[in-house]
């Protein structure tokens, strides 16, 4: 696979040093996380939508209802960005404009491909155990019918770009010694207990998959 930030759209041009070439990172963003945005053009207007997806090796799989309006149009397979971004603590400097965030974000540029019929199973398994790794095995097993009624999308990774912010305050000397408070503010996501949806799941024991899907988020 082409390292990050390898073509013209995808090597950054400010705060360069931010830039990771590694392969590892980007695989990392994309693993930890759940929700991507998707941006495509429609009868020449930006439409940006957020998606959840799963990673295969160097693919990405997006899916969706038949019925909708963006997977009717990513049926035909238009070009497409794809971001994915993780913040993970607020900068506070000693100035409003010397201020930003800590965060790992990935940027994928491609054309959507649309699955054939005989690998949708597969590629909604993707998505699913890349929520949850190990529901696919416990769950109800998806029917024919809600294969047919929806559309998977296939994105390769060959133009990414990872941007990884993690610095200290970097104040300028000027402002050091003036009575102005800096620091971070750290930012993370809670997972609470799992919550039963129904009288019938109250009497059965939470499912190993999100037993350990909590355990692995809390810490």
């Amino acid at each position: 696979m082409t390292k990050p930030g390898s073509t013209s759209r995808t090597t950054l041009k400010r705060l360069a040093e931010k830039a990771s070439d590694k392969i590892s990172d980007l695989h990392s963003i994309l693993d930890d996380n759940f929700v991507a945005h998707v941006g495509v053009v429609i009868d020449g207007s930006p439409l940006v939508i957020p998606m959840a997806y799963g990673r295969s090796e160097d693919v990405i799989y997006l899916h969706g209802s038949s019925g909708s309006r963006l997977m009717r149009h990513l049926e035909k397979e238009p070009e497409v960005c794809v971001t994915v971004t993780e913040l993970n603590a607020l900068q506070v400097s000693r100035s409003t404009f010397n201020s930003s965030m800590h965060y790992r974000s990935v940027v994928i540029f491609g054309t959507a491909k649309l699955v054939p019929s005989q690998e949708k199973q597969r590629a909604l398994d993707v998505v699913s155990e890349a929520l949850i790794p190990g529901r696919v095995a416990e769950a109800r097993p998806t029917t024919k019918k809600e294969v047919a009624g929806t559309l998977i999308l296939s994105l390769s990774m060959e133009e990414a770009s990872v941007k990884i912010s993690a610095g200290e305050i970097d104040d300028p000397e000027e402002d050091i010694n003036r009575g102005y408070w800096a620091g971070t503010i750290p930012l993370t996501t809670v997972v609470g207990d799992a919550i039963p949806a129904d009288e019938e799941s109250v009497s059965l024991p939470v499912p190993e998959s999100v037993k350990r899907l909590i355990a692995r988020r809390s810490r």
